[in-house]
């Protein structure tokens, strides 16, 4: 009976099923597939996102870490395992730091403006305070998102993965849009479920950020390592 369990809970964590299925190639069903066959994993590759964001400032490596590890999920659905995030998390606690600061920074200004705006109450300053605020804090989402997938997913100096960052939202301005509202959605709907939704994030951030690699990841491919490899 205990090696029944065991060998189910295996099963479940490892992905394995009874029947052999083609997995989707991308978009929404394959995220669906992923999370389905892969919730164990995904479990447990968060815990350990958390406890490697413990320290606080180890947060950005953490991030670029788990970028790395869902993506290769996300394109290969094979091959991968815990000790590659650890080996990215280890290689980009300093490298990462200098980025970090600056969208956690932009983040924290954002806030900062937002909350100012109410102190003019009747004004037509809360408004415009406000409003950059907010386009401070959508900058931030955007930088934040981009970036942590292309350092995943490029061994560049910090200086041209931030020059791509930029270089990406604003051509691949569609998925900037999309990845905007995506993001919009998810925190909105998990301020309005606290504090159950902290379970969630506790658990599953990780399905959020595999949700931010299936908008970034493809247009890294298409627009940077894709003719790259073709000019090779």
């Amino acid at each position: 009976m205990l090696m029944n369990i065991t060998q189910r809970f295996n099963d479940w964590y490892q992905g394995n099923n009874d029947y052999e299925k083609e997995p989707p190639r991308g978009g929404v069903h394959r995220i669906g597939y992923l999370v389905w066959n892969f919730t164990g994993r995904l479990a447990a590759v968060n815990l350990l996102f958390l406890l490697c964001c413990v320290p606080v400032v180890t947060i950005p490596a953490a991030l670029s870490a788990l970028n790395y590890y869902l993506g290769k999920m996300f394109r290969e659905g094979y091959g991968y395992n815990l000790s590659d995030f650890m080996k990215e998390f280890k290689g980009g606690i300093r490298k990462h730091m200098v980025p970090g600061i600056l969208v956690f920074g932009l983040g924290f200004y954002a806030y900062y403006l937002m909350s100012l705006a109410g102190n003019f109450s009747g004004s037509g300053l809360k408004d415009i305070i406000f409003g950059i605020g907010t386009g401070v804090m959508l900058i931030a989402v955007l930088v934040g998102s981009y970036y942590f997938v292309v350092s995943s997913m490029l061994e560049l100096p910090v200086k041209h993965l931030l020059k791509n960052t930029l270089i990406l939202i604003a051509l691949e301005w569609k998925r900037s849009v999309l990845l905007i509202v995506e993001t919009m959605a998810f925190w909105g709907l998990i301020l309005a479920f606290m504090p159950y939704s902290i379970i969630v994030l506790m658990l599953f951030f990780s399905i959020q950020q595999l949700v931010v690699y299936s908008i970034v990841g493809p247009s890294v491919i298409k627009r940077i390592t894709s003719p790259y490899e073709n000019i090779c």
